[in-house]
C-alpha cells in the first residue's frame, strides 16, 4: 500500500513538473514561432544580390576595391553594383585604376554611386565611371584638377647650419627635392608632369560623363560645386539619397524584387598592419612568410631612414 502511494506521489510529481515545463515553453513559444516565421519568410522572400562598396577617405592603394570588384563582376548572381563613396582625392594612378576596373564591370552589370558628403578629385574619377551618380543636395562635387605638392626646407636648414650633399645620375633626378632649390628647368619639368595628368583626368571625365571639352575651364578648374550645381554642369545626375539610388539601381539592373547587398569584409587590427587592404584570403602567401615580410620592410624603412641621415639618396 506505502509502495503504491510513492508510486502516485512520483507520479504527481513528474505531472506537475511537465506542467511547469510546458508553461514555461508555452510562454516563450510566440517568440519561438515569429522567429521561425520570419527566418522562412525570410528564406522564401525572392532577392536579387547586389555588391556594395564603401570608398572613404584619401586613397594611394586601389588593391582592395580592384579585387573586389573582380569578385563582384565574375559572381553572377551579382546583378549591379552600389559604390558609396565619400572620398577627398587619390593618388592618379589609384583613381585611375579603380575607374577603369568601373568601365569593365559596367560592360555587362549597371553601377550605381552615391556620395553623401564628399566626392572630389581622385574620388570623383573613380565615381565618374559609374551609370548614375547620386548626391544630396549639400555634398561637394568636383574638384577636377591636378596639383604636386613640393615642400621646401633649405632656407631653414641654412639657418640651422644643416647641410644636404645630393650626389645624383640623372638630370632630373632630384627635381622637387625638399633640401635644394628647384631650378626652371625643374619646374618647367613637374609642370609638364601636372599637365599631362590633368589632360588625361579631363580626357577621361569628358568621355564617362558625356561633357564638352571645350568648356573644360568650366567644370574642371579645381573648384568644387555643391551637388546642386554640379547636377546642372553634368557632373552628377540626380539629387538624392539611398532610397533614391536604389530606385535608380533597380531601375537600370531590372530589379523587381527586394535588393541584398553584399559586402567584402576588411582585415582589422593587427592582420590589416600585416597584410595590408587585401581581403584575408590565401595569396600563396602562408602568416609566417607574411609576418617576416613585414618585419623586413619595417627594417627596412628604419634603415632608408637611418641613410637618409647619412647623406644617401635612393
Amino acid at each position: 500500500m506505502e509502495k503504491n502511494n510513492n508510486k502516485k506521489n512520483k507520479s504527481f510529481s513528474s505531472i506537475l513538473k511537465n506542467i511547469f515545463f510546458l508553461l514555461i515553453i508555452l510562454q516563450f513559444a510566440p517568440i519561438i514561432f515569429n522567429n521561425i516565421k520570419t527566418y522562412f519568410k525570410k528564406a522564401v522572400t525572392p532577392k536579387t544580390y547586389v555588391g556594395k562598396l564603401t570608398i572613404r577617405d584619401l586613397i594611394t592603394d586601389s588593391s582592395f576595391y580592384v579585387k573586389n570588384i573582380k569578385k563582384f563582376y565574375k559572381n553572377d548572381e551579382i546583378k549591379a553594383l552600389f559604390l558609396k563613396i565619400d572620398c577627398p582625392g587619390a593618388t592618379p594612378g589609384a583613381s585611375q585604376a579603380v575607374f577603369e576596373e568601373i568601365n569593365r564591370f559596367k560592360e555587362k552589370k549597371p553601377v550605381i554611386v552615391l556620395t553623401e558628403n564628399v566626392c572630389a578629385s581622385g574620388g570623383y574619377y573613380m565615381a565618374a565611371a559609374a551609370n548614375k551618380i547620386i548626391a544630396p543636395a549639400s555634398a561637394l562635387i568636383g574638384s577636377i584638377g591636378v596639383y604636386l605638392q613640393i615642400p621646401n626646407v633649405k632656407e631653414l636648414l641654412n639657418k640651422w647650419n644643416i647641410k644636404f650633399n645630393l650626389i645624383q645620375s640623372g638630370e632630373y633626378k632630384t627635381a622637387g627635392n625638399p633640401f635644394k632649390e628647384s631650378d626652371p628647368k625643374e619646374i618647367k619639368y613637374l609642370q609638364s608632369l601636372s599637365d599631362q595628368n590633368y589632360k588625361q583626368f579631363v580626357k577621361d571625365m569628358a568621355k564617362a560623363r558625356n561633357l564638352n571639352i571645350a568648356k573644360e575651364k568650366v567644370w574642371a578648374n579645381g573648384k568644387v560645386f555643391l551637388a546642386t550645381k554640379a547636377k546642372r554642369l553634368k557632373l552628377i545626375d540626380e539629387i538624392g539619397s539611398q532610397s533614391k539610388a536604389e530606385e535608380i539601381l533597380k531601375e537600370l539592373a531590372n530589379i523587381k524584387t527586394k535588393i541584398k547587398f553584399l559586402k567584402p569584409k576588411r582585415p582589422t587590427g593587427l592582420m590589416k598592419l600585416l597584410v595590408g587592404n587585401d581581403e584575408l584570403e590565401g595569396q600563396g602567401q602562408g602568416f609566417s612568410s607574411k609576418l617576416a615580410n613585414f618585419f623586413s620592410n619595417l627594417f627596412y624603412k628604419i634603415y632608408l631612414n637611418i641613410s637618409s641621415k647619412e647623406n644617401v639618396g635612393i
